[in-house]
C-alpha cells in the first residue's frame, strides 16, 4: 500500500509512524488499514511491520526505544513532550541531540527556546544559527 508519491507538504495529510519514525501519507496508512481489516491480520506499522502498540504503556515503550537507539525523529519527539510538561532544560537536551543527528524541526524548536528564553538563555545569534539550519 506504499503509493512512491511525494510526501505532501501539510503535515494534517501524514501519519508518523511511532515504531519506526518514518512518516507515511495517510491514503497509504489507510489503504494498509483496509489490507488489514480484509485479510483479518492485526494492525502494523505499513513500513516495518511491527504491530501497533494496544495501550499508551506499549505505546511509550516502543517511543523510548526509538531514544534509545538516538533515532532523531524520537528524541525531538520526546523533547516536544517535555516543554508540554514545563520541563524546557530537558527538552533543551533532547532538541540539541536531535540537532546533532540532523533533525530539521529539533533546530527548529531549539530556536524557539532561544527566543523565548525556555531552559536557556535568550540568545538571538542563537537562535537566528538555528532557524537557519531548519
Amino acid at each position: 500500500p506504499i503509493c512512491c508519491l511525494p510526501m505532501p507538504l501539510d503535515i494534517e495529510k501524514s501519519t508518523a509512524m511511532n515504531c519506526c519514525s518514518n512518516l507515511l501519507c495517510d491514503g497509504c496508512y489507510i489503504a494498509n488499514l483496509g489490507r488489514e481489516a480484509k485479510a483479518s491480520l492485526a494492525p502494523s506499522c505499513a513500513l516495518c511491520r511491527k504491530p501497533m502498540p494496544k495501550t499508551d504503556e506499549e505505546l511509550e515503550m516502543q517511543n523510548m526505544e526509538r531514544v534509545e537507539a538516538n533515532d532523531p525523529v524520537a528524541l525531538c519527539h520526546k523533547g516536544t513532550k517535555l516543554c508540554m510538561e514545563g520541563d524546557y532544560t530537558s527538552a533543551f537536551e533532547y532538541y540539541t541531540k536531535a540537532t546533532e543527528l540532523g533533525d530539521f524541526e529539533a533546530h527548529f524548536k531549539l530556536a524557539t527556546l532561544y527566543y523565548n528564553g525556555q531552559g536557556v538563555e535568550k540568545n538571538v545569534g542563537k537562535q537566528i544559527h538555528h532557524l537557519e539550519e531548519a
